[in-house]
C-alpha cells in the first residue's frame, strides 16, 4: 500500500513538473513571438496574458489583444481571446473570440459579434506551424463596416485543410463555407437586385473548392505577405436566393494580374432573373445583353426547358466569353 501512495505521489509530482515545464515553454514561446512582431515593426500588445488549464490543459488566456502589420494594413483588436489545447497534444489548438471584437485594413474597419466565434487549427509537428486543417463555426454573427455598411449570418461554418493527393499540386487546400440566413450588404443587394425583386436575406450559400497558394499556409504566412492563390478548382458552388437558385463548377488559373483564366459552368434556374443580376452588378458589357438573351433563349428551348440553362464561360485574355462572344472583364481575385 504504501507502495502504491508513494508512486502515486511520484507520478503526480512528475506530471505537476511537465506541466509547469509546458506552461512556461508556451508563454515564453508566445511572449518571444510577439517581441519578435514588434521587433519587425508590428503593434503587437496585450494588457494582461497567462496561462492556465492545470493540469491536462495549456490554456492561452488574452485580455485587452491587439495585433497590427502595417505593412500588409490590417489591425485587429479584441478584449479577450483564448488557445486552447490539451497539454498531451499542444499542436491542436481551440480558438474562443469574444463576442465583439474588430478587423480594420486601410480603408474599412469592420466590427465583429456573435453569440459564437469558435475555430479549431491543427498543425503540422514542423518548427514553420505548418497549417493542417482549420475549422471556424459562427452563430448570430453580425459584420458592421465604418463606412456604413451591415452583414450577417444565423449560421455559418468555415473548414479550410491541407490537401495532400498526390495529383495535386504543393500547397493546395480544401475549402468549405456553408452560411445559412446571410444578409449581404444592402448597398451590394441593392446594385445587384435594382428591381427589389429578391428578398433581403440569402437562405443558403455553399462553396466547396480546392485552392492552390504560391507559398503555404504556416506561421511565416501570417507574419510575412500572406500566399498569392494560383488557382481555383470548384466542385460545387451552390447559391439559393429567392426564385434564384445557381449551381456552378470550374478549373481555373489565377494569373500573375491577379485575373482568372479557365472555365465555369453555370446551371442557373429562372436565369433571366440571373441575367438580370449579372447586367446589374456590371459583369456583363450591356451592348451584348440583347444578342445573348436571344441566344440563351433559343439554347434553353432547345434544352426542353425555357427557365432553366447550362452556360460555360470561359475567361481568357482578362476578358469573359461565352462561346465565341466577349461578354465583360474576366474576375480579377487580387491586383498586382
Amino acid at each position: 500500500m504504501r507502495s502504491l501512495i508513494t508512486l502515486i505521489v511520484v507520478l503526480s509530482l512528475g506530471w505537476s513538473a511537465w506541466w509547469v515545464i509546458g506552461t512556461t515553454a508556451q508563454k515564453t514561446a508566445i511572449e518571444t513571438w510577439m517581441e519578435q512582431r514588434r521587433e519587425a515593426g508590428w503593434v503587437a500588445e496585450v494588457e494582461e496574458f497567462n496561462v492556465t488549464g492545470y493540469p491536462n490543459r495549456f490554456d492561452s488566456v488574452f485580455t485587452d489583444l491587439a495585433l497590427s502589420n502595417p505593412e500588409a494594413g490590417w489591425t485587429w483588436q479584441a478584449p479577450h481571446f483564448q488557445l486552447l489545447a490539451l497539454s498531451y497534444k499542444p499542436n491542436h489548438i481551440i480558438a474562443v473570440w469574444p463576442g465583439t471584437h474588430s478587423y480594420a485594413t486601410r480603408s474599412d474597419t469592420t466590427t465583429i459579434t456573435s453569440s459564437l466565434f469558435r475555430g479549431s487549427l491543427i498543425f503540422k509537428p514542423d518548427t514553420a506551424l505548418s497549417l493542417e486543417r482549420m475549422q471556424l463555426e459562427t452563430a448570430d454573427l453580425v459584420l458592421t463596416g465604418e463606412t456604413e455598411w451591415r452583414a450577417s449570418a444565423k449560421e455559418a461554418s468555415i473548414a479550410f485543410f491541407a490537401h495532400n493527393a498526390p495529383d495535386l499540386p504543393p500547397n493546395s487546400y480544401d475549402l468549405y463555407i456553408k452560411a445559412l440566413e446571410f444578409s449581404p450588404p444592402a448597398a451590394w443587394r441593392d446594385s445587384v437586385d435594382q428591381s427589389g425583386a429578391l428578398p433581403e436575406t440569402i437562405p443558403e450559400a455553399i462553396i466547396d473548392a480546392t485552392l492552390t497558394y504560391d507559398d503555404p499556409w504556416d506561421r511565416f504566412a501570417i507574419e510575412q505577405t500572406n500566399p498569392r492563390m494560383t488557382a481555383i478548382e470548384i466542385r460545387d458552388l451552390r447559391f439559393l436566393w429567392g426564385e434564384l437558385n445557381l449551381n456552378g463548377t470550374g478549373t481555373i488559373d489565377i494569373t500573375a494580374e491577379g485575373y482568372m483564366d479557365g472555365t465555369f459552368t453555370v446551371m442557373a434556374q429562372n436565369w433571366r432573373k440571373l441575367l438580370d443580376v449579372i447586367v446589374a452588378a456590371q459583369l456583363l458589357d450591356p451592348e451584348f445583353e440583347t444578342s445573348l438573351v436571344r441566344g440563351i433563349s433559343v439554347v434553353s428551348a432547345l434544352s426542353g426547358d425555357p427557365e432553366d440553362i447550362e452556360i460555360k464561360l470561359q475567361f481568357k485574355d482578362n476578358l469573359t466569353y461565352i462561346g465565341i462572344i466577349p461578354i465583360g472583364p474576366a474576375p480579377r481575385v487580387y491586383l498586382r
